[in-house]
């Protein structure tokens, strides 16, 4: 009876399923170790990490940076925009499916969570019942260090998440919010953009990446 509540599909849907069953302790147990290899690795071999990264990531994932150490539980469920950064301590528990949007930084020890379990019901709990729900971080958005992002939640474009925040609902485009839980405190302001702190004739994209328009 286990086999119809236990599978990958049923997990990734979002339906309550069971977190047991062969295929997908199969697949978790594969990026645990092609993650503690790429841990291990940390900047000696960045060859094998980048194929590391392409082995677990989903295939519509760009060109993109995750120090080490760092954990995905699954890999499939998670996509990574080009050029996007993300500093050492990365934890994403994926079962349901997680977007990172190009350009975009996650500081230190950041954590985007799908999973969840029941609240009321302590016996099912108990049992093994758990679902997710998508997380989505837009383009050109910053998470500062310690950011937790829980499941259901979207973060827009450009914006910026104030270190140790929690996130717990939607972010919309150009917001900078703090807190636990997180809330807006404003919007951003092209009047405060900082390159006009910067010498004369430097350049904006410093690494190459910002397409024409945006520069």
């Amino acid at each position: 009876m286990n086999d119809d509540f236990e599978s990958i599909e049923r997990m990734t849907s979002g339906e309550w399923y069971l977190a047991t069953g062969g295929k997908r302790e199969e697949l978790a147990q594969k990026a645990a170790l092609l993650f503690h290899e790429y841990n291990q690795i940390g900047p000696t071999h960045p060859e094998r990490s980048a194929e590391i990264l392409a082995t677990i990531l989903n295939p519509h994932s760009g060109n993109c940076t995750i120090k080490a150490p760092a954990i995905i539980e699954y890999g499939f469920n998670t996509t990574i925009g080009e050029h996007v950064f993300i500093n050492f301590g990365l934890t994403i528990l994926d079962i349901a499916p997680v977007r990172i949007g190009a350009r975009s930084m996650l500081g230190p020890n950041c954590q985007l969570l799908t999973a969840s379990h029941p609240v009321d019901d302590w016996q099912m709990r108990s049992g093994g019942w758990e679902n997710g729900s998508p997380i989505m971080i837009g383009e050109d958005t910053w998470l500062g260090g310690n950011v937790t992002v829980v499941g259901g939640v979207r973060i827009g474009d450009r914006c910026v998440i104030g270190a140790g925040a929690v996130v717990t609902k939607d972010i919309p485009d150009d917001s900078i919010a703090v807190g636990n839980p997180a809330r807006v405190i404003r919007k951003r302001d092209d009047a405060y953009a900082e390159r006009t702190q910067l010498p004369e004739n430097a350049p904006v994209d410093a690494f190459g990446v910002l397409p024409e328009e945006l520069k």
